[in-house]
């Protein structure tokens, strides 16, 4: 009874060995700027009999750095070996990370960089659905199937602060304004107008008879 137990054990381990997914990576760390985007490529390969779509997450310190992930999923035939892997481009951005110093509301920023490197670590995650099928879905829901470690340097990015949104914001304040005053200059009557400037110019005349 024992023996039966161990087979059907080691049966079901070796069952779930052949289904698993392969990944293949070629670097453990990268280095990069804050704010800028980076691509890295990964091998995926599928020693199963069954058709699957493979999917790229990350996991650990990675998931709190790492956005505006792309790569969608791929489909990777059944009995690809390692030879003949697929491969993906996992492709994402990483934002500005050190604290920037600021004038107003994130606005008007500058950054000395006056502080350490700092390094996130994590895992490239591949994940298995299986594919759909004539009829149906072959196999079971989506399962981990492999993960390779993964080190990311972010490098401090030092700039000067921006004052174009403040020399923007008056350009458009002064034209404002000088829309108002053409405005109401103009949206006076012709004979209102023509008398003002009637007494503008007699005002003026005395102003130089007087010095006369």
């Amino acid at each position: 009874m024992k023996k039966e137990v161990a087979f059907i054990i080691t049966a079901l381990l070796c069952i779930n060995i052949v289904s698993a997914v392969g990944i293949k990576w070629f670097t453990e760390g990268e280095v990069l700027n804050e704010n800028s985007d980076l691509c890295i490529r990964y091998g995926t390969y599928n020693p199963s009999g069954n058709d699957i779509k493979v999917n790229i997450a990350v996991e650990g310190e990675l998931q709190s750095i790492i956005e505006g992930v792309k790569s969608s999923d791929s489909l990777v035939e059944a009995s690809t070996s390692s030879i003949n892997a697929k491969m993906i481009d996992f492709c994402f951005k990483v934002p500005i990370v050190y604290p920037e110093d600021c004038l107003w509301n994130g606005l008007i920023c500058e950054q000395k960089c006056e502080v350490e490197t700092k390094t996130y670590s994590g895992e490239v995650v591949m994940t298995e659905a299986p594919a759909q099928t004539t009829g149906g879905t072959a196999g079971s829901g989506a399962t981990i199937a492999a993960s390779a470690p993964l080190k990311l340097t972010v490098n401090c990015k030092a700039h000067k602060r921006d004052w174009s949104i403040v020399y923007v914001t008056l350009i458009l304040l002064v034209l404002v304004i000088l829309g108002v005053l053409i405005y109401r200059k103009y949206r006076k009557p012709k004979l209102q107008r023509y008398k003002e400037e009637l007494k503008a110019l007699q005002d003026k005349l005395k102003k130089e008879q007087k010095k006369k």
